[in-house]
Formats: structure tokens, C-alpha cells, sequence
């Protein structure tokens, strides 16, 4: 896991560069199809990346993006009109069966099709209109970093292409960030001690960075076995704040932007709370109001952040469970693949 982590800034790279030029044929072709909707189908990992894309997407190509139910596929038989949409079905192996079961349905129904893999001979590839590749090479450990980071930054090319403001994402600075990101790893291994016998916490972000505070819960669940619950910084505040007691611990993303005072208001309440606050931010006033800070490179648009961001939290989950004796690498009751209808 840590070796993956440290692959991020080369695989995303190699990514951006093999990518590229069908990334923007599939972006001209999609908009002349006149695509008026987005649904995302993924599951784990995968599901979260998927979350950070409807973000992205909604935010940059004006597009409503849906997060696919499988079930309502699989389970309930049920047959959508999708003749105008844009189905992507998001899968590190490929070869989730639920998933592929959603875009076969979906290319019945009219919808263009999308895999976001990184295995080229998969199932997936075989059975979409088109496939994008994240080029981040094998990943052997059960807890994914670099294929999520991957279908991440396929989503910034992707939202690049369907854009019809010119919006310039600059997703090239992304793997420059990612290895500054890397700079972390000494302060984390430091500071994982302090977290060593924790059981419970809460993971808040926001924004185009919520999806990081679920992949970030979902590290610490498999590789750590903490209950890691997460929460938007505005939903927090309506009910689960009242978990809240002395010490209890709270990590938080704190990018610069839109986002960046509600969190900062939400720690001022936590500090109220004597709650033990976690802060992974480029801002000395954020840091201030927490307990403990990790610091990632300053200067990033918040539209950049999530990738850079989550890699300090790859670090922590990766580093706390080594500092718990436990191997991040193959956590007890889970495989690589996943198979699920």
C-alpha cells in the first residue's frame, strides 16, 4: 500500500498523457450526441470516486450526474429511459458484475457507455461504446490509492472535454501536486502514535472534497478497523454533532474555497466541545483551531485539491495501522475483486 501510494504522481501522469487525445474525441462525440444526462455506476472505492465526479462534472459542464442504484438493476429488474444519457460505469478490475450489469442494461435502453478501469482486457471494456484506462500499473494491495486517484483524475480529463464554457480545469499541475503530497509521509508516521488506540471517528469534508472524507473513512474501516463514520461539514451539524464528547477524534479536510469557513466554523465548535480535531489543510489560521495539522501544498485551487489532499489521508491509514500492528496490505475478510448482483 505504501509503495502504491508513493507510484501516484508517475501513474497519474502516464495517465493524463495516454488519455488524452481520446478523451477529447470522446468529449466531441458526446456533445454532439446532445447528452443531457450523467449516471455513474461504481461500488467501494470506486463509488467514492464516483462521488467526487458528480461534483467535479455538475460544477464544470452544467450536466446533472445521478449515482447509479445497482440494485434497482439487478435486484428489482427495472428498465430506465436513458436514450439521453451518458452511463459510466467505474471499476478498478472491471469485472464487477453488478456493475457491468448496469451498463448492459444501459446500452439496451440507448445510453452511450463509459468504463473507467484500469485492466484493458476486462469485461467492462468489452461491453462499453468506449473505455478510459488509468495507465497507474497493477495494484496488489486489497486497499486501492492509486486506481482511485487514477479514476479521479480520468474525471478531470473527462469533465475538461465535456465543458462547453472552456473551462480550464489545469488537471496537469495535479501530479506535481501529488508528489509534494509525498512530503508528508515523515510527519504522519510521527503523529499515527497519538492515534494509535483509537476505535471510533469522524471524517468531514465538503464539496468537491466529500468524497475524500468517505474514502478516507473507508481506509480506516479496512486497514485499521475503526469505525469511521463521515459526514458533510453541513450535515455534521444536524444531529451526528451530538456524538461529540471530550477527545472524541474528528479529521477533516480543509482546502482553500468555498468550503474553507464552514469547516473552519465547524472546528470552532468542536473546540467548544473539547473534541481531539485532526486537520489535513494549507492554512496556518485552520490549523490553529485544531489539534494536530497536516500540511499539504499551499497554492492549490480548490478545484486541484482532492487529489493532493487525500494522499496525506492514504499516508495516515496506511501508517496507523502498521503503528496498530496490523498489514494494510491484505485486512482480514477481504479480497481484491469484489463480486456482487
Amino acid at each position: 500500500m505504501l509503495e502504491e501510494i508513493g507510484e501516484q504522481p508517475a501513474g497519474l501522469e502516464r495517465t493524463i498523457r495516454e488519455e488524452r487525445a481520446k478523451v477529447e474525441r470522446l468529449g466531441a462525440s458526446l456533445k454532439n450526441r446532445g447528452i443531457d444526462l450523467i449516471v455513474l455506476a461504481a461500488r467501494g472505492s470506486s463509488d467514492n470516486a464516483a462521488l467526487f465526479g458528480r461534483y467535479l462534472l455538475e460544477i464544470t459542464t452544467g450536466i446533472p450526474v445521478s449515482l447509479s442504484a445497482p440494485s434497482v438493476h439487478t435486484l428489482y429488474g427495472a428498465r430506465l429511459n436513458l436514450q439521453h444519457a451518458l452511463v459510466v460505469g467505474v471499476s478498478q478490475s472491471g469485472e464487477g458484475e453488478d456493475i457491468n450489469r448496469v451498463l448492459e442494461l444501459a446500452r439496451e435502453s440507448g445510453a452511450a457507455t463509459l468504463g473507467i478501469t484500469n485492466e484493458p482486457s476486462s469485461s467492462m471494456v468489452s461491453l462499453t461504446d468506449e473505455s478510459l484506462i488509468m495507465h497507474v500499473g497493477k495494484e496488489k494491495s486489497v486497499a486501492a490509492t492509486k486506481t482511485f486517484t487514477g479514476q479521479m483524475m480520468l474525471f478531470y480529463m473527462l469533465a475538461a472535454a465535456l465543458s462547453e464554457n472552456g473551462h480550464d480545469l489545469k488537471y496537469d499541475l495535479i501530479p506535481e501536486y501529488a508528489a509534494r503530497a509525498m512530503e508528508s509521509r515523515e510527519e504522519i508516521s510521527r503523529l499515527v502514535e497519538r492515534y494509535v488506540f483509537m476505535e471510533n471517528c469522524v471524517v468531514v469534508g465538503r464539496g468537491l472534497l466529500y468524497a475524500n472524507a468517505y474514502e478516507l473513512a473507508l481506509k480506516l474501516m479496512e486497514t485499521c478497523y475503526v469505525v469511521a463514520e463521515r459526514f458533510s461539514s453541513a450535515d455534521f451539524l444536524h444531529g451526528p454533532v451530538a456524538m461529540v464528547e471530550r477527545h472524541f477524534p474528528v479529521i477533516l479536510f480543509a482546502p482553500p474555497g468555498a468550503t474553507q469557513s464552514g469547516v473552519k466554523e465547524l472546528m470552532e465548535r468542536l473546540n467548544l466541545m473539547h473534541a481531539d480535531m485532526l486537520v489535513i489543510t494549507d492554512d496556518v489560521n485552520t490549523a490553529k483551531l485544531a489539534s494536530r495539522a497536516i500540511f499539504v501544498p499551499a497554492e492549490i485551487e480548490e478545484i486541484l485539491a482532492p487529489i493532493p489532499y487525500i494522499i496525506p489521508g492514504q499516508f495516515f491509514a496506511a501508517l496507523l495501522a502498521e503503528a496498530k500492528g496490523l498489514n494494510p496490505d491484505t485486512p482480514r475478510s477481504l479480497s481484491k475483486v469484489t463480486r456482487t448482483l
